[in-house]
């Protein structure tokens, strides 16, 4: 590359995504700059419902995740009503982790959260910058910047990730197609925070959804005592639909949705006419550009995914880029961020259609509603994702009991590789002893000596054997005692080889 490189990984976007990886590259030593086309930091709720998951990842990334919960309120509840009567509520609580109720905080303060991590590790966002034409080469990008002022420079990086939504200048620079999923015709969605007044009280930990004749409501607790309302319906054209919706208009779509005379919504603000739409990014890598969150794909708003989704995509993609950039793993590895991120968002757009289709519906079904509701509940929570056909699962003991290779372990795990070992009910130590000899370096050892992990893997008091657990919670490779040298060479497949010199010999 001609030059000298400015920055190893550049980041177009300071939202969640983009700051999601701008942390995960700096707490491996990864240099990164994030520039920003927003002068100042969001000040709209936006996206606000933050799902276990997502919780638990910003824990492995060190947020101080209780002060943030304490910002937010908590969804212990989802209530549902169909034409009027209340039909059926949801314990939202998820025992398997240890956060187990989804957040609802504004974007706002999330970002604010996530960028305050990132200054304390000492990498600022550059504000009122946006980026222009992407120039690749053979080692690295160069990019036209745009500065407040009409200033412009140009930066050189190893790698570039787009993470500026779905309107992405970088996608569009670098030749990757845009293409249309699902385009949602006749269909509407309003969108507002208030304070709503129905002829009965929502509590404040409870999520309410309606269903009636052609259309959908929902009312999710704001932690100011506002509920962000979304009404989907269907609608005959645009006449009289432009701009931003007053809450009236709103308060009128949604009163005989919800199976009563009126609604009130007051004190309202960031009142907006979403558009229902699904698309995706033919690849979500090109060349040393990546796409992360809505630059690769974007969905109806439905399931409030949207946000949860791009925090996942980002944590996925952090550590494998740092381990690339930073530690020279093999290129390939990137590949297996769009072999793992895109059937997770494919199997999200099909839900949302789903789920779009049967909520504008002139005579929803009560049996149909309830099973919809039993179905899509543990997909929500993002607890459930895993990769079980990923280019990085291995999976050495078939069907036995506990999680499979390319499940989520449960616990906390902070942001590295880790061996853990379940020595079983007589364990041996020569074996255990074997088992550490000439161990990669790079991975952590945690033997399971008072039984706590094999309970919490639901793995039976006897189980002996080994979990390889990736960077993100995710096993990497499940074996017995017996599989340290798959370990070994599963880790030099995935990060390259490490000198015979600075292997353990412990």
């Amino acid at each position: 590359m001609s030059g000298l490189m400015e920055t190893e990984v550049l980041i177009v976007g300071a939202g969640p995504v983009g700051l999601t990886v701008a942390v995960e590259l700096t707490r491996r030593g990864v240099p990164c700059r994030v520039v920003e086309e927003r002068p100042a930091p969001r000040e709209s709720t936006r996206g606000c419902t933050v799902y276990q998951r997502t919780l638990e990842v910003f824990d492995a990334m060190g947020l101080p995740v209780d002060d943030y919960a304490a910002e937010g309120a908590r969804m212990a509840r989802r209530v549902y009503h169909l034409f009027g009567e209340r039909i059926g509520t949801v314990d939202m609580a998820e025992p398997r982790s240890d956060r187990p109720y989804p957040l609802v905080v504004g974007q706002n303060v999330t970002e604010r959260y996530l960028e305050r991590r990132l200054a304390d590790m000492g990498v600022p966002v550059q504000r009122g910058t946006s980026a222009g034409a992407v120039t690749q080469e053979k080692d690295g990008v160069t990019v036209a910047l745009h500065h407040e002022g009409g200033r412009r420079s140009v930066i050189r990086a190893a790698w570039l990730v787009a993470a500026q939504g779905a309107a992405s200048g970088v996608r569009d620079s670098v030749g990757v197609a845009w293409r249309e999923w699902r385009r949602f015709a006749g269909l509407r969605m309003l969108q507002i925070d208030a304070r709503v007044r129905l002829p009965f009280a929502l509590a404040p930990d409870e999520a309410h959804l309606f269903f009636g004749a052609g259309g959908h409501v929902g009312c999710v607790p704001l932690p100011d005592g506002r509920h962000r309302v979304f009404v989907v319906r269907q609608s005959a054209g645009d006449a009289g639909e432009r701009g931003d919706p007053a809450p009236a208009e709103i308060a009128a779509a949604m009163a005989p949705l919800c199976g009563v005379d009126e609604v009130g919504l007051d004190d309202g603000r960031f009142a907006w006419r979403v558009r229902l739409q699904n698309r995706f990014a033919d690849r979500m890598r090109a060349g040393r550009v990546l796409l992360a969150g809505d630059s690769a794909r974007v969905f109806a708003p439905v399931h409030a995914q949207g946000m949860n989704t791009g925090v996942q995509d980002a944590f996925n993609l952090g550590w494998k880029l740092a381990a690339v950039a930073g530690e020279g793993a093999p290129e390939t590895l990137l590949d297996t961020y769009e072999a793992e991120r895109r059937p997770v968002a494919e199997e999200l757009l099909a839900r949302t259609e789903r789920s779009l289709d049967f909520g504008v519906q002139e005579a929803p079904d009560r049996d149909q509603l309830l099973a919809a509701i039993a179905v899509n509940r543990p997909k929500r929570t993002q607890l459930a994702i895993d990769y079980p056909d990923s280019p990085l699962t291995r999976d050495l003991l078939g069907g036995t009991a506990g999680p499979q290779a390319g499940r989520r372990a449960p616990g906390r795990w902070e942001g590295r590789w880790t061996l853990l070992v379940l020595p079983g009910p007589r364990p041996d130590r020569r074996v255990i002893g074997r088992l550490m000899t000439g161990l990669d370096p790079r991975v952590e050892v945690i033997v399971d000596v008072d039984g706590a992990a094999s309970s919490a893997l639901n793995a039976g008091p006897d189980a002996a054997g080994i979990h390889l657990i990736r960077p993100d919670g995710h096993i990497g490779l499940r074996g017995g005692l017996e599989h340290a040298p798959q370990v070994a060479a599963y880790l030099d497949t995935v990060l390259g080889p490490v000198p015979p010199r600075n292997r353990s010999t412990a």
